[in-house]
């Protein structure tokens, strides 16, 4: 059985670290889509800084996700719940997750893909690298995200043991085993559990010279932690339970982006936190004007996880030097454009009004509104919510921004939402099968209104909505006449002319 340790250190491995090898790997993910961009496993590559900090006398990393310029993550189809434990290729036919709710006939399938590089081109990089059971490296670095990507790390996890037997230590960490590390001890098996963060890891930079060609762009943490506990968020387990901020110093946020610059030629910069824009006069900003002031080279910033909407709305200033920074896009979090509702999240500090003035102020800064540079996620997909709701906050949302990120709810284990539909979720058994919780499998269909086809609808909607025209998204509620007619035909009754052809037979001559 594996152990499960808090507080992790370096120092509680046994061995002369002088001597060590140690393989670090970021595994494939088992899903039905997958969006690549910025999926750099930044956790690991601090490990690899943290063990050449401890002088490991050889570091390696796989990085199944890993592709270089102009290329596409590879992808295959899958069975669901199949195992890769001793074969390369899926058994045929291969069969789709099929989504279902009683007393409606409608289906939705997806199938299931194998993201990232094969198994078969791993097992041939480690002939190349001379890993065998002869010559094992001393220990083996796993990270793993998602709760609902596990299969592949227990995969993974397998056929390491079976090609180098018992010799590497074999350590799991990331989010998804500090959130139940109960599931990953059992199901994948390594000997060691991380659970939380590695503390003398958390301020060190990220190491890119294990890549065979260096990626184009570098993530950054510049800060953990949140004064929140949103209903849906795990970062409260996640660090610790701790609901402080903690900052690195700016200066050596500024040194690390020079640096990579210097050795790599990297200028695109994703920064990731748990709540980027707190206490933004003393951290974020101070940044931010550096990076307006370096000269000679023109950085990119991107904050794809979004900005914190009520933040955002106190301080021209701070999206002024979002802007002057070179932010690329602006992602903002629209929930529910229903104030109760929201609260209900236990997102009490959040309103309709803070998204409203933050795009306001977006657009006053020069973002351009209606072509993708400042964008809305919507989340959809939770339990109890109504198809009126969701397509009220679609409308509004479009209406205000013109570009909708939706975003399928999934309920993460150790959040209020995950503990309030335990029964539910055990009774299903996906408290085990985490795989079936993932939100694009609408795990919560049975608990709405909506029909198969209302959610397939629903996100048909949002990429109608979304398509653009001269570079712009159309504006239903907009002044054109255009859109006025459109307004008005769908109030008049305008959809009785069209439904009485829905029944009626036309010849060839288009007589009826």
């Amino acid at each position: 059985m594996a152990r499960l340790i808090t507080g992790f250190r370096i120092q509680q491995l046994s061995g002369r670290q002088k001597k060590k090898t140690a393989l670090l790997i970021a595994p494939p993910v088992y899903d039905t889509q997958y969006w690549g961009q910025w999926s750099q496993p930044y956790g690991l590559l601090r490990i690899a800084s943290l063990l050449k900090k401890h002088k490991y006398t050889r570091i390696e990393l796989f990085d199944f996700l890993e592709i270089t310029d102009g290329e596409r993550i590879h992808k295959h189809r899958i069975n669901i719940e199949e195992s890769f434990t001793e074969k390369e290729a899926p058994n045929r036919p291969i069969q789709p997750h099929r989504i279902t709710k009683p007393n409606d006939p409608d289906t939705l399938e997806l199938f299931r893909y194998h993201f990232g590089k094969t198994w078969q081109e791993f097992d041939n990089w480690l002939l190349d690298k001379n890993f065998d059971s002869v010559h094992p490296p001393d220990e083996i670095w796993i990270s793993a995200v998602m709760t609902y990507w596990w299969e592949s790390v227990r995969d993974l996890i397998v056929r390491l043991k079976k090609r180098f037997g018992k010799k590497p230590l074999i350590l799991l960490g990331g989010i998804y085993p500090t959130l139940i590390p109960e599931h990953a001890a059992t199901y994948c098996q390594p000997d060691i559990v991380v659970v939380g963060e590695i503390e003398e890891a958390n301020d060190i930079w990220t190491d890119l010279s294990l890549y065979k060609t260096p990626p184009d762009y570098a993530i950054i943490t510049p800060s953990r932690g949140c004064p929140n506990n949103c209903a849906y968020c795990a970062q409260k387990t996640i660090n610790a339970g701790r609901n402080k901020v903690h900052f690195r110093d700016v200066n050596d946020i500024y040194t690390e982006m020079i640096d990579k610059w210097e050795r790599f030629g990297i200028r695109d910069f994703s920064f990731y936190a748990d709540f980027l824009l707190w206490d933004y006069e003393n951290n974020f900003i101070p940044l931010l004007e550096k990076i307006t002031n370096t000269k000679d080279i023109y950085f990119r910033i991107y904050a794809p996880e979004g900005l914190d909407v009520r933040l955002l709305s106190q301080s021209q200033r701070l999206v002024d030097a979002l802007k002057a920074a070179h932010l690329q896009k602006v992602y903002l979090p629209c929930e529910s454009i229903d104030d109760d509702y929201v609260k209900t999240l236990n997102r009490k500090h959040v309103k309709l009004e803070h998204f409203v003035k933050a795009v306001q102020m977006c657009e006053k800064a020069g973002f351009k509104m209606r072509n993708m540079a400042v964008n809305a996620f919507l989340l959809y997909g939770l339990p109890g919510e109504t198809v009126d709701q969701v397509v009220k906050s679609i409308l509004f949302v479009s209406e205000i921004v013109g570009s909708i990120i939706p975003m399928l709810f999934t309920p993460v284990p150790s959040t209020e939402i995950y503990q309030k539909y335990l029964p539910y979720i055990h009774e299903r058994g996906w408290d085990r099968d985490l795989h079936l919780l993932n939100g694009k499998l609408l795990p919560f269909l049975e608990m709405n209104d909506g029909s198969v086809r209302d959610y397939v609808d629903m996100q048909r909607l949002m990429f109608t909505l979304n398509s653009h025209y001269r570079d712009e998204s159309f504006q239903i509620f907009g002044n054109t006449n255009v859109g006025k007619a459109f307004r008005e035909n769908i109030r008049n009754g305008f959809v009785g002319f069209i439904k009485q052809y829905d029944s009626v037979e036309i010849d060839i001559e288009g007589k009826r």
